[in-house]
């Protein structure tokens, strides 16, 4: 049986793309562009996972996370927050009850490791690839990009730390 994926997002630029990458891989996908239909499609079809942007019509994404978390039918549903808005918006759907969070523009590798790995299907959370010899710059956007990915509290203390080191890194 095919997992079901409920999509909400209010940029059809980005929805149906999101869509039509899943069905090829496979999956099932329901669609909203706004949070109070998102929220009865989710009671309707319970999905595997919902990908949610957090700039929405009417309700936020925000509020849309929290609803979910606060409905006992769905409230173990794994959310992945995909936003262009940044880390401090990132931090807020963590604590709406969000699993994992995606920057736009999605790199669409890191989206298939975040979507599998909540689906069930891979064995380890996403991890930013090693790699050799980067600069200082290089390796503070790895990690930034990592502090994006980071799907626990302690993943995103431990990104920060060595983030600070970087920063104050003397050479």
């Amino acid at each position: 049986m095919a997992k079901t994926i409920l999509i909400v997002e209010d940029d059809f630029d980005t929805l149906h793309p999101l869509s039509e990458l899943l069905r090829l891989k496979g999956y099932t996908t329901v669609t909203a562009s706004e949070a109070d239909l998102a929220l009865r499609l989710a009671r309707e079809h319970r999905p595997t996972l919902i990908l949610t942007d957090i700039a929405l019509p009417g309700a936020s994404g925000l509020s849309f996370i929290s609803n979910v978390r606060h409905d006992p039918g769905i409230d173990q549903t794994p959310i992945i927050a995909i936003s262009g808005c940044g880390p401090v918006v990132f931090l807020e759907a963590e604590a709406a009850g969000a699993d994992f969070c995606i920057a736009k523009p999605i790199n669409i590798d890191r989206f298939w490791q975040a979507v599998e790995f909540m689906c069930g299907e891979a064995v380890s959370e996403p991890e930013v690839v090693e790699q050799p010899e980067r600069t200082r710059a290089q390796e503070i956007d790895r990690l930034v990009d990592e502090l994006r990915l980071a799907s626990s509290r302690d993943l995103r203390d431990d990104c920060l730390r060595r983030l600070k080191m970087q920063i104050l890194r003397t050479d």
